[in-house]
C-alpha cells in the first residue's frame, strides 16, 4: 500500500515546536530525529527535523534525516525535494554523505517509477567512482524496466568486470533478469557458475541458491543447511525455507524460521515466519508471529509491514473492532491514502 503523509498545520503545534527547539543544542535535536527514523516513528522524527532546522545543526545531514523519513511514509517526491536541499548544503567535492543521498535519490525515484532519473542519479555515482559495483548493479535493474535489456547486461558485465569472483553477484544478476522474462540473457550468467572449477570455489550459500534456481530443491537444502551451521542471516534463513516449501515441506520451514528467531532474534524472519501460518490459514499464531516482530527494536526495518499485516490477521480472524482500532494507530503513524480510508471504514463499520 502506499501511504500519504497527514499534513500538520496547527500553529499552536509549530510554536511549540520552536519553542523546543530553542532549547535544545544543536545537534540533539538531529540525533533525536535519526533515533525516531531507526525506530520508525517518521512523523516523531520529522517534528524534530524541522525543530533542527532552527538551530545550527548541519542541514545537510537535517535534510538527509528528513528525506529518510519521507521515504519511510512512502511520500518520495517529499523525500526527493529534502533530498535535493540536502545536496545543495553539500560542500564543493562530493564525500560518503552525497554518495548516499544519491543512492536514496535513485530508490525513490524508482518508487515513482522514474527509472530514467533513477539512472541519471546512478550516472552520477559511476562518473566518480569507476568501480562502484552496487551502482552498476542497480542501474541495470532500472534498466530493465525499460526494456533496455542490451544496456543492462552492459551495466551487469561492467559490475562483475569489477568483482569477477563474486558468484553472489552472478546469482543476483540472474534472478533479475528472470523476474523480468529475459530468460535467455540470464542462463550465461548462471552457466558460468555451474562450470566446476567455479562451482567448487562457491561457498555453500552460494551452491544452495545455484541450485536452487536450478530447481534442485533437496540438493539446495543441503547446502543451505550446511551453511546456516556456519554464516546464518536473513537472506540464507529466506531461501532455505522457499526450498522446504517448494518441495512440500512448509512445517519445515515454519521449525526453521522458528529456530532462527529464537537465535538472533529478527524482525524481518518474523514477518517470514508470520506470513508462513497465514498460508497455512493459522492466523493465530501467524499474529503471534507478527507481534514478536513488533517487539523487537534493533534494526527492524519491517515495522511497518509487521503492523499492517498484525491487522490483517485481526480481520481475517472477525476481530473487526481490533482491527479499526489498529488501522487508525497506523494512519495516524504512516498517513493514509485512499485504499486505507476505504479499509477502514469498512472495518468501522462491520
Amino acid at each position: 500500500m502506499a501511504h500519504k503523509a497527514v499534513k500538520y498545520t496547527l500553529s499552536i503545534l509549530a510554536a511549540s515546536l520552536l519553542l523546543t527547539a530553542c532549547g535544545k543544542s544543536d545537534s540533539s535535536l538531529l540525533d533525536e530525529g535519526m533515533e525516531a527514523v531507526a525506530r520508525q516513528e517518521y512523523r516523531i522524527a520529522l517534528d524534530d527535523f524541522s525543530g533542527a532546522l532552527r538551530t545550527d545543526a548541519d542541514k545537510e545531514q537535517v535534510y538527509r534525516g528528513m528525506g529518510l523519513a519521507y521515504m519511510g511514509r512512502e511520500e518520495y517526491a517529499r523525500a526527493l525535494g529534502a533530498f535535493s536541499k540536502a545536496l545543495s548544503e553539500a560542500g564543493m567535492y562530493p564525500g560518503e554523505l552525497e554518495f548516499d543521498i544519491n543512492y536514496y535519490m535513485a530508490i525513490c525515484y524508482y518508487k515513482l517509477g522514474e527509472y530514467d532519473n533513477a539512472i541519471a542519479c546512478y550516472d552520477a555515482i559511476t562518473d566518480l567512482r569507476k568501480k562502484e559495483t552496487r551502482a552498476y548493479f542497480l542501474r541495470g535493474n532500472m534498466r530493465l524496466f525499460l526494456n533496455d535489456v542490451e544496456g543492462a547486461r552492459e551495466d551487469f558485465d561492467a559490475a562483475v568486470a569489477v568483482k569477477k569472483n563474486d558468484y553472489t553477484l552472478y546469482l543476483d544478476i540472474y534472478d533479475s533478469l528472470m523476474q523480468h522474462g529475459y530468460s535467455a540473457y540470464a542462463l550465461p550468467y548462471i552457466a558460468y557458475v555451474s562450470q566446476d572449477e567455479i562451482f567448487k570455489n562457491m561457498s555453500d550459500y552460494e551452491k544452495g541458491r545455484l541450485s536452487y534456481y536450478s530447481e534442485e530443491y533437496t540438493r539446495a537444502i543441503n547446502y543451505l543447511e550446511r551453511a546456516r551451521s556456519s554464516e546464518p542471516d536473513e537472506r540464507l534463513i529466506t531461501f532455505l525455507c522457499e526450498c522446504y516449501k517448494k518441495n512440500g515441506q512448509a512445517d519445515y520451514a515454519i521449525i526453521a524460521y522458528t529456530g532462527y528467531v529464537d537465535d538472533h532474534n529478527d524482525a524481518q524472519v518474523c514477518d517470514k515466519l508470520g506470513m508462513c501460518y497465514v498460508e497455512q490459514g493459522d492466523y493465530e499464531l501467524a499474529l503471534e508471529a507478527f507481534q514478536r516482530g513488533k517487539e523487537i527494536k534493533e534494526n527492524n526495518t519491517c515495522m511497518q509491514e509487521l503492523k499492517i499485516n498484525e491487522i490483517a490477521c485481526y480481520e481475517y480472524m472477525g476481530e473487526y473492532a481490533k482491527a479499526a482500532s489498529l488501522l487508525a494507530d497506523y494512519i495516524e503513524t504512516y498517513g493514509s491514502n485512499e485504499d486505507l480510508e476505504r479499509e477502514y471504514a469498512f472495518l468501522s463499520t462491520r
